[in-house]
């Protein structure tokens, strides 16, 4: 894995998660596993992209790390931005607070073939919720 490539993943999937850019799938096999919801496939990405655009406005990010070794790239970052709605699973049943929120995340990304096969996730979504709740 050379650096251009895990800071390429980076931004891409930074771009996803803030705006719903598509243009990282690219990086993607068609035959991606995703260990966090379960599905194979890159259908997981639309299901995600709508629970955050149901759930959170002016959404952004700050890069805390990105590191790599031969096969994986490990991404650090806090995603903001403010409580609109409750399409993600989360919180379902939560009153709509339009509070800011932060919400520590880890993702790592294991590459074969020059693409993305698969993927976990640790998200601190106590702090995510947390923050609604205030």
């Amino acid at each position: 894995m050379d650096p251009a490539t895990a800071h390429a993943l980076a931004d891409g999937y930074l771009a996803y998660s803030t705006s719903g850019d598509p243009s990282v799938l690219a990086m993607f096999s068609p035959e991606f596993y995703d260990n966090v919801s379960k599905p194979r496939g890159l259908d997981i990405f639309g299901v995600v992209s709508r629970w955050l655009d149901e759930s959170f406005v002016d959404r952004g990010a700050d890069l805390h790390l990105v590191t790599h070794t031969d096969d994986t790239v490990v991404i650090w970052y806090t995603a903001h931005g403010r409580h609109i709605g409750n399409g993600f699973p989360r919180l379902k049943g939560l009153p709509i607070s339009g509070n800011r929120i932060a919400w520590p995340q880890v993702h790592i990304f294991r590459f074969a073939e020059g693409l993305v096969v698969e993927h976990w996730a640790v998200r601190d979504d106590a702090a995510m919720l947390d923050a609604v709740r205030a």
